[in-house]
């Protein structure tokens, strides 16, 4: 479009101008007022918290020491049971116990593992019954033969193995065990043998014997003490050789002959039976 006058008109944009919004500005004044409110309360809460902590701690231990110090749960019974070499006052001795003794003051594992530590002891359980009573059952090893090593006699139980050295005043009456060097692998076959000894189906018994031996030549050799009698078995299938042993006996007794024996050996088979020389015979 021309103006009057020769000059061109600029054309109108048509869009029409952008409106300003006056917006009030946010105030971080008061934010920071309700933040710093905010951490303030928390941190007492925590505190608090914690002191109930502090205190509750204090007050359990304060009562466990109360418990485990009172008098009024002290022991006035301490009962052992299944104790033979161990006398009543040893094994007090060596659990660390005592009457009047603070029952929950007691330690019970820390019994158990102090007389399991002793060399007769194959088993213990430790029991408390509040608030003064604690039950002692122990289960002790039991000696079967006397073993000498190095000149000094320990006791053995039926596998051989070795239990304790005699003390003086030790008064048991048993066998002495040797084993040879060879035949040190035979501790069970000497337990089943002991079992079987044990069970009195056999002519001699466990404590008539004077001395067991294992000899390199792989016999068991027994002397029974009272009887005056030598019995040799082969250890290789031992338990047919007892039961033939056990049958010749048998007849021998019926026969009135058991008193002549001397001697009784099993092996490959067959049984011997040496008799006594009567005295005075050439």
């Amino acid at each position: 479009m021309i103006r009057s006058g020769g000059m061109p008109r600029k054309p109108r944009d048509g869009r029409k101008p952008a409106v300003r919004l006056n917006r009030p500005r946010k105030d971080g004044g008061a934010g920071l007022v309700m933040d710093t409110a905010l951490a303030v309360k928390n941190a007492m809460l925590f505190f608090a918290a914690l002191l109930v902590l502090v205190a509750l701690g204090a007050t359990l231990i304060y009562g466990y020491r109360f418990v485990t110090t009172t008098p009024a749960l002290g022991l006035t019974e301490i009962t052992v049971t299944g104790n033979m070499r161990l006398a009543y006052g040893q094994v007090l001795e060596i659990a660390g116990l005592r009457l009047g003794q603070n029952s929950l003051g007691v330690n019970v594992s820390r019994v158990e593992a102090a007389l399991s530590q002793n060399p007769w002891t194959a088993f213990v359980t430790v029991r408390r019954e509040l608030p003064d009573k604690l039950f002692i059952n122990i289960v002790e090893r039991q000696p079967s033969f006397w073993v000498r090593q190095d000149g000094t006699l320990y006791f053995a139980d039926a596998k051989g193995e070795i239990i304790t050295k005699l003390s003086p005043g030790d008064s048991a009456s048993l066998p002495l065990l040797e084993i040879a060097p060879e035949l040190q692998d035979q501790h069970q076959v000497l337990e089943a043998m002991v079992a079987r000894m044990n069970q009195q189906d056999l002519p001699f018994a466990l404590g008539q014997m004077a001395w067991v031996k294992f000899s390199e030549s792989g016999q068991v050799e027994m002397y029974l003490d009272a009887l005056h009698i030598r019995v040799r078995a082969e250890l290789a299938n031992w338990e047919t050789h007892f039961s033939r042993i056990e049958t010749v006996w048998r007849d021998l007794k019926l026969r009135g002959e058991a008193g002549q024996v001397a001697a009784i050996e099993a092996s490959g088979g067959k049984i011997w039976v040496e008799k006594r020389q009567k005295s005075g015979a050439s």
